[in-house]
Protein backbone atom coordinates (compact mmCIF):
# COMPACT_ATOMS: atom_id res chain seq x y z
CA UNK A 1 0.00 0.00 0.00
CA UNK A 2 1.41 3.34 -1.00
CA UNK A 3 4.34 1.96 -3.02
CA UNK A 4 4.69 2.46 -6.76
CA UNK A 5 6.20 -0.99 -7.35
CA UNK A 6 4.24 -4.22 -7.48
CA UNK A 7 5.38 -6.84 -4.99
CA UNK A 8 4.65 -10.52 -5.08
CA UNK A 9 3.18 -12.05 -1.94
CA UNK A 10 2.21 -15.56 -0.92
CA UNK A 11 -0.90 -15.52 1.25
CA UNK A 12 -2.94 -18.21 2.98
CA UNK A 13 -6.41 -17.24 4.12
CA UNK A 14 -7.85 -18.77 7.26
CA UNK A 15 -11.54 -18.10 7.80
CA UNK A 16 -14.03 -19.41 10.32
CA UNK A 17 -17.80 -19.52 10.43
CA UNK A 18 -20.64 -21.08 12.38
CA UNK A 19 -22.64 -21.50 9.19
CA UNK A 20 -22.71 -24.43 6.78
CA UNK A 21 -21.15 -22.64 3.81
CA UNK A 22 -21.90 -25.54 1.45
CA UNK A 23 -25.58 -25.22 2.34
CA UNK A 24 -25.44 -21.45 1.84
CA UNK A 25 -23.93 -21.99 -1.62
CA UNK A 26 -26.75 -24.40 -2.48
CA UNK A 27 -29.28 -21.83 -1.23
CA UNK A 28 -27.52 -19.17 -3.35
CA UNK A 29 -26.91 -16.94 -0.31
CA UNK A 30 -23.10 -17.32 -0.55
CA UNK A 31 -21.22 -16.86 -3.82
CA UNK A 32 -20.06 -20.20 -5.19
CA UNK A 33 -16.98 -18.69 -6.89
CA UNK A 34 -15.81 -17.26 -3.56
CA UNK A 35 -16.53 -20.56 -1.82
CA UNK A 36 -14.33 -22.47 -4.29
CA UNK A 37 -11.52 -19.94 -3.83
CA UNK A 38 -11.47 -20.19 -0.03
CA UNK A 39 -12.30 -23.86 0.50
CA UNK A 40 -8.97 -25.42 -0.45
CA UNK A 41 -8.59 -27.28 2.84
CA UNK A 42 -11.82 -27.03 4.83
CA UNK A 43 -11.63 -28.06 8.47
CA UNK A 44 -14.81 -28.91 10.34
CA UNK A 45 -14.83 -29.04 14.12
CA UNK A 46 -17.79 -30.46 16.01
CA UNK A 47 -19.57 -28.10 18.36
CA UNK A 48 -18.90 -28.33 22.08
CA UNK A 49 -22.26 -30.00 22.75
CA UNK A 50 -21.19 -32.81 20.41
CA UNK A 51 -18.01 -33.34 22.46
CA UNK A 52 -19.31 -33.30 26.01
CA UNK A 53 -16.58 -35.70 27.09
CA UNK A 54 -14.05 -32.94 26.30
CA UNK A 55 -15.74 -30.35 28.53
CA UNK A 56 -13.99 -31.35 31.80
CA UNK A 57 -10.60 -31.34 30.05
CA UNK A 58 -11.21 -27.90 28.52
CA UNK A 59 -12.64 -26.52 31.77
CA UNK A 60 -9.62 -27.72 33.77
CA UNK A 61 -7.26 -26.21 31.20
CA UNK A 62 -9.09 -22.88 31.43
CA UNK A 63 -9.05 -23.04 35.25
CA UNK A 64 -5.31 -23.72 35.32
CA UNK A 65 -4.62 -20.86 32.90
CA UNK A 66 -6.79 -18.43 34.86
CA UNK A 67 -5.25 -19.48 38.19
CA UNK A 68 -1.80 -18.81 36.76
CA UNK A 69 -2.80 -15.50 35.14
CA UNK A 70 -4.49 -14.29 38.35
CA UNK A 71 -1.75 -15.55 40.66
CA UNK A 72 -4.14 -17.82 42.51
CA UNK A 73 -3.53 -21.33 43.73
CA UNK A 74 -5.02 -24.40 42.13
CA UNK A 75 -8.75 -24.10 41.39
CA UNK A 76 -10.90 -27.22 41.07
CA UNK A 77 -14.39 -27.96 39.78
CA UNK A 78 -16.72 -29.79 42.13
CA UNK A 79 -18.39 -32.89 40.60
CA UNK A 80 -21.81 -31.16 40.40
CA UNK A 81 -20.20 -28.31 38.49
CA UNK A 82 -18.74 -30.71 35.95
CA UNK A 83 -22.17 -32.34 35.51
CA UNK A 84 -23.73 -28.92 35.00
CA UNK A 85 -21.14 -27.98 32.39
CA UNK A 86 -21.77 -31.24 30.54
CA UNK A 87 -25.55 -30.88 30.71
CA UNK A 88 -25.64 -27.35 29.34
CA UNK A 89 -26.32 -26.89 25.60
CA UNK A 90 -23.49 -24.36 24.88
CA UNK A 91 -25.05 -22.18 22.19
CA UNK A 92 -21.93 -19.98 22.38
CA UNK A 93 -19.62 -22.99 22.04
CA UNK A 94 -16.07 -22.84 23.47
CA UNK A 95 -16.14 -19.04 23.82
CA UNK A 96 -19.14 -19.34 26.12
CA UNK A 97 -17.42 -22.09 28.15
CA UNK A 98 -14.43 -19.79 28.60
CA UNK A 99 -16.73 -16.96 29.74
CA UNK A 100 -18.61 -19.17 32.22
CA UNK A 101 -15.36 -20.48 33.72
CA UNK A 102 -13.76 -17.03 33.88
CA UNK A 103 -16.87 -15.51 35.46
CA UNK A 104 -16.92 -18.26 38.11
CA UNK A 105 -13.24 -17.76 38.93
CA UNK A 106 -13.49 -13.97 39.10
CA UNK A 107 -16.62 -13.95 41.25
CA UNK A 108 -15.57 -16.70 43.64
CA UNK A 109 -12.84 -16.56 46.24
CA UNK A 110 -13.09 -20.32 46.82
CA UNK A 111 -10.59 -22.93 45.68
CA UNK A 112 -13.46 -25.06 44.37
CA UNK A 113 -15.95 -23.90 41.76
CA UNK A 114 -19.38 -24.93 43.03
CA UNK A 115 -22.59 -25.34 41.07
CA UNK A 116 -23.89 -22.02 42.40
CA UNK A 117 -20.73 -20.29 41.11
CA UNK A 118 -21.62 -21.15 37.51
CA UNK A 119 -23.70 -18.54 35.73
CA UNK A 120 -24.70 -19.52 32.23
CA UNK A 121 -25.46 -17.05 29.46
CA UNK A 122 -28.83 -15.38 29.93
CA UNK A 123 -29.93 -15.77 26.29
CA UNK A 124 -29.93 -19.56 26.54
CA UNK A 125 -33.50 -20.81 26.69
CA UNK A 126 -33.08 -23.51 29.30
CA UNK A 127 -30.67 -24.20 32.06
CA UNK A 128 -30.73 -27.87 32.85
CA UNK A 129 -33.21 -28.42 35.67
CA UNK A 130 -32.21 -32.01 36.05
CA UNK A 131 -28.61 -31.44 37.14
CA UNK A 132 -29.01 -33.07 40.53
CA UNK A 133 -30.63 -36.19 39.12
CA UNK A 134 -29.07 -39.61 38.83
CA UNK A 135 -29.62 -39.83 35.09
CA UNK A 136 -26.77 -40.87 32.84
CA UNK A 137 -25.39 -38.43 30.29
CA UNK A 138 -27.12 -40.36 27.48
CA UNK A 139 -30.43 -40.15 29.36
CA UNK A 140 -29.95 -36.42 29.83
CA UNK A 141 -29.16 -35.97 26.14
CA UNK A 142 -32.20 -38.04 25.13
CA UNK A 143 -34.49 -35.97 27.39
CA UNK A 144 -33.08 -32.72 26.06
CA UNK A 145 -33.53 -33.79 22.44
CA UNK A 146 -37.08 -34.95 23.19
CA UNK A 147 -37.87 -31.61 24.84
CA UNK A 148 -36.50 -29.56 21.93
CA UNK A 149 -38.25 -31.73 19.33
CA UNK A 150 -41.51 -31.35 21.25
CA UNK A 151 -41.09 -27.57 21.50
CA UNK A 152 -40.36 -27.42 17.77
CA UNK A 153 -43.40 -29.65 17.04
CA UNK A 154 -41.25 -32.39 15.53
CA UNK A 155 -39.57 -30.10 12.98
CA UNK A 156 -36.12 -31.68 12.78
CA UNK A 157 -34.52 -28.78 10.89
CA UNK A 158 -35.55 -26.26 13.56
CA UNK A 159 -34.68 -28.62 16.42
CA UNK A 160 -31.22 -29.27 14.95
CA UNK A 161 -30.67 -25.54 14.60
CA UNK A 162 -31.65 -24.94 18.23
CA UNK A 163 -29.45 -27.80 19.39
CA UNK A 164 -26.61 -26.39 17.31
CA UNK A 165 -25.94 -29.64 15.49
CA UNK A 166 -26.26 -30.66 11.85
CA UNK A 167 -29.60 -32.14 10.84
CA UNK A 168 -27.85 -35.43 10.00
CA UNK A 169 -26.46 -35.63 13.56
CA UNK A 170 -29.93 -35.11 14.98
CA UNK A 171 -31.32 -37.88 12.78
CA UNK A 172 -28.56 -40.16 14.10
CA UNK A 173 -29.47 -39.29 17.68
CA UNK A 174 -33.19 -39.81 16.97
CA UNK A 175 -32.33 -43.27 15.68
CA UNK A 176 -29.91 -43.96 18.56
CA UNK A 177 -32.50 -43.05 21.20
CA UNK A 178 -35.38 -44.58 19.20
CA UNK A 179 -37.31 -41.31 19.12
CA UNK A 180 -40.13 -40.57 16.74
CA UNK A 181 -39.79 -36.93 15.74
CA UNK A 182 -43.40 -36.76 14.54
CA UNK A 183 -44.78 -37.87 17.93
CA UNK A 184 -42.63 -35.83 20.34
Amino acid sequence: VGDVRDRQVDVRLIAATHQDIGQLVREKTFRDDLYFRVSTIPLAFPSLRERIEDIPIMAHYLLDKLATDLGRGEIQLEPDSIKALQAYSWPGNVRELRNVIERAVLLSEQKNIRLQDLHFDGHARHRASYLDSTLTLNELEKQHIERVLHEEEGRVEKAASRLGIPRSSLYQKIKKYQLNSSRV
